[in-house]
């Protein structure tokens, strides 16, 4: 009785999952459920009206419960539902492989947008870097522009002479104003830039201004000719070392100065001098500035007392004028001393004393007494000594 009881509670229940939801009035399974009880509480007649209830309420789903299976049998509740839960895992596999293929691209979307950020990220950082490059220029080209010498020179000695990264138009800046200041006092002659930006010309020469090797100035000179006609280049006469606080001055480029303007005739004795002067105004303000000058033919801030080695040989042609031009005049005399030695007194207690030499080699030793003059000054005053040293 209970096994019969407990197949019709079983047959009820199955029938109760597939009533189609659409059913007409159905009850639901929980109002079903709370109108049966326990097989084993229940009588026969309670059990037989339950079942008759219970089969009116399915009633229009026996047409699905009465589904034959493919051997022409017909299908059972467990049939159906083992069917439907085979096509729930079927579907379910069938899901998952759908969504494979969504993951990806989601997975490599993601990778896609993180690379984008960091790149947009280096990319800022870059901007922000070349921007503080940038401001840190221009307030160094603003320091520039508002520095005098001194604040010129430890710029120059911390950012040139180390060879700083710093950029172009700092270092023109920088370069510019401080050859500025070291050719200041030539201003009361004209000085004005060149058609370069490394070129400042006055009214007797132009000076390029370039850096060395070993990042001193140099300071090249173009003398301006007394006719059009001719052309003179740059020569380097100066070379600024403001690590050392050193100013050189080349003294075979002053000999040179002596050659254009006696051979050449490139210059006028007049022209000379003032180029002359020109020059040591910028010595005397080198100093000025706190450099020391080496000692050289160009300097006149001390008396004259240097020898000279001319390559030359001594002809007795240029001993002969020589002898003529101290005769003619009463201020100077001539004479001639041992081992093959002449002396040419001159006024104002000066003298040059002649040696010739065995390897064919003419030595001049120029004494200018107490009076102070460069060699260019005493070669324009004493043209006729020239010879000795530049044909």
């Amino acid at each position: 009785m209970n096994n019969e009881n407990e197949r019709k509670e079983t047959k009820i229940n199955t029938k109760e999952v597939i009533v189609p939801e659409n059913t007409t009035q159905a009850p639901t399974p929980q109002e079903v459920t709370e109108e049966i009880l326990p097989a084993d509480h229940l009588s026969e007649e309670t059990t037989a009206a339950a079942t008759e209830e219970a089969t009116e309420v399915v009633e229009p789903s026996e047409e699905v419960s009465n589904v034959e299976n493919a051997d022409g049998t017909e299908a059972t509740a467990e049939d159906e539902l083992d069917t439907l839960d085979l096509e729930a895992d079927v579907t379910e596999v069938a899901s998952t492989q759908e969504k494979i293929p969504t993951e990806i691209p989601r997975s490599s979307e993601m990778e896609r947008y993180y690379q984008s950020k960091e790149a947009d990220h280096q990319e800022i950082e870059q901007l922000i870097a070349t921007a503080e490059r940038e401001l840190a220029d221009l307030k160094l080209r603003k320091a520039l522009m508002e520095a005098d010498f001194g604040q010129l020179l430890q710029y120059y000695q911390e950012l040139i002479l180390p060879n700083e990264p710093i950029s172009p138009i700092a270092k023109k800046t920088l370069l510019e104003y401080f050859s500025y200041e070291l050719l200041k006092p030539l201003h009361t002659v004209g000085l004005t830039q060149g058609s370069r930006y490394d070129v400042w010309q006055s009214k007797h020469f132009l000076i390029q201004y370039q850096l060395t090797e070993t990042q001193n100035l140099a300071l090249n000179f173009q003398m301006t000719p007394i006719d059009s006609r001719f052309t003179t280049a740059f020569m380097n006469l100066m070379t600024v070392k403001p690590g050392e606080m050193v100013v050189e001055v080349e003294d075979n480029q002053v000999l040179e100065l002596v050659r254009q303007w006696h051979v050449e005739h490139v210059f006028s004795t007049n022209q000379l001098s003032l180029i002359n002067y020109d020059l040591n105004q910028l010595l005397t303000h080198f100093r000025e500035l706190g450099f020391t000058i080496t000692p050289s033919l160009l300097d006149n801030a001390h008396p004259l007392q240097v020898r000279l080695d001319s390559e030359f040989p001594l002809e007795a042609s240029v001993l002969d004028d020589i002898f003529i031009k101290a005769m003619e005049n009463p201020e100077f005399d001539f004479e001639t001393l041992p081992e093959d030695r002449y002396q040419v007194l001159l006024d104002q207690e000066q003298k040059l004393t002649i040696s010739e030499m065995a390897e064919g080699v003419t030595s001049l030793f120029v004494d200018s007494d107490n009076r102070r003059r460069s060699l260019l000054d005493f070669f324009t005053s004493y043209p006729f000594l020239v010879p000795l040293m530049v044909r």
